[in-house]
């Protein structure tokens, strides 16, 4: 076996680095690549990556949350889709400097109505829009108006009742804690096709929570009932779940 530079003869073939190639032995097989090229990182590029980690943390975060929400039954891209509206929101923390910037102080609206089924959008699923609002107690009111159930819901084949899921959280994402405000649920038997539902308010108190991000996660159940069992129908092509509102408090 002979040493040529960093190379090695081996039998007959070299392996190893020489000059600018990497030399490897497959099979019986030599094959010369080009030598990796280490990109050295920009100061820019050092701050963009550290607000990409913070919006990553976040993220992972709020699908973990959410995971009743969501189910698992989720299109393939939402981790990164959710990762990029997350750092469409922290950029508009203007006041610093990238590499510094938080979900602390950012325009949380532009989380809003994000989709976690970009498959099954709530909006195709359900007709009517809630009506939301935070007053000077800091109580968050989510009203729903009155509707029918016929013309206001899209039901999959068997489903007979259908429960309104709401998931309150406050986040501090500086330390990366959740804390659960509220997990309610509304049941509506459509068994016997009640025509009006009537309008319904959710009251979420927040103000044990100012300083903190409130978001709340919505989403849909349909169950079959009968005497002796509910099943619940959702599954990946029909689970409409979304962040139906985000902000700071």
């Amino acid at each position: 076996m002979v040493s040529l530079g960093m190379g090695i003869n081996d039998n007959g073939f070299i392996r190893g680095l020489v000059g600018p190639l990497v030399n490897r032995k497959v099979g019986n097989k030599n094959y010369l690549q080009s030598r990796p090229y280490r990109v050295k990182q920009t100061d820019d590029t050092k701050r963009a990556g550290k607000d990409f980690g913070k919006v990553s943390r976040a993220g992972a975060l709020i699908r973990m949350c959410f995971g009743a929400v969501h189910q698992g039954f989720h299109d393939g891209q939402m981790g990164n889709r959710l990762n990029r509206q997350i750092y469409r929101a922290i950029k508009t923390n203007l006041d610093c400097e990238k590499g510094n910037r938080t979900l602390s102080n950012c325009v949380l609206d532009r989380l809003m109505d994000f989709q976690f089924n970009e498959n099954c959008h709530m909006q195709d699923h359900l007709f009517i829009d809630p009506v939301i609002s935070l007053n000077k107690k800091q109580d968050l009111k989510i009203s729903f108006p009155e509707f029918d159930v016929k013309r206001a819901l899209i039901l999959p084949e068997k489903c007979n009742a259908v429960v309104f899921k709401f998931n309150a959280f406050s986040f501090n994402f500086d330390q990366l804690e959740p804390i659960e405000i509220k997990d309610v649920e509304w049941e509506y038997d459509v068994k016997y096709k009640q025509e009006t539902i009537p309008a319904r308010t959710l009251t979420i108190k927040c103000g044990d929570f100012t300083g903190n991000s409130i978001f709340v996660g919505f989403t849909i159940l349909y169950l079959e009932k009968d005497s002796r069992r509910s099943n619940v129908l959702n599954d990946i092509d029909f689970n409409p779940a979304s962040i139906l509102t985000a902000f700071q408090l």
